[in-house]
């Protein structure tokens, strides 16, 4: 295993996929030792993202409750350590996200909330 922390998030088109997303993205920028994986990529076999994950410690990042991430990443015998529920996170928050395809200032308060979380559970694991 690897010292790097791959991140998958969701890509539904919803709200909650989309600050999911962004908080995947802003914590693969942020830290060298955290990559993201374009989990569309790898359901189409693309083989960087599945070596990813097959090779690191995975914390999924789920709009709800399918968890689809993991289940994709299952189908390329790769294994998720942690599978955090954006919906539940922000509603323990007080807060939802709001827009589609662009963040607002409240999206950005969700994704704070989002990548904080992230990195305490990239402690645990």
């Amino acid at each position: 295993m690897s010292d790097k922390t791959v991140l998958c998030a969701c890509s539904g088109m919803n709200p909650r996929g989309e600050v999911a997303r962004v908080s995947v993205y802003d914590l693969s920028v942020e830290y060298d030792d955290i990559e993201y994986c374009c989990i569309v990529a790898s359901g189409g076999d693309y083989k960087k993202f599945i070596d990813l994950a097959k090779n690191n410690n995975v914390i999924a990042v789920n709009g709800c409750d399918n968890c689809c991430p993991e289940n994709i990443l299952k189908t390329k015998d790769a294994t998720v350590e942690y599978n955090l529920n954006v919906s539940e996170l922000l509603k323990k928050n007080n807060m939802k996200a709001q827009c589609t395809v662009r963040i607002n200032d409240n999206d950005e308060k969700c994704v704070e909330i989002i990548k904080n979380e992230i990195l305490n559970i990239k402690k645990e694991i």
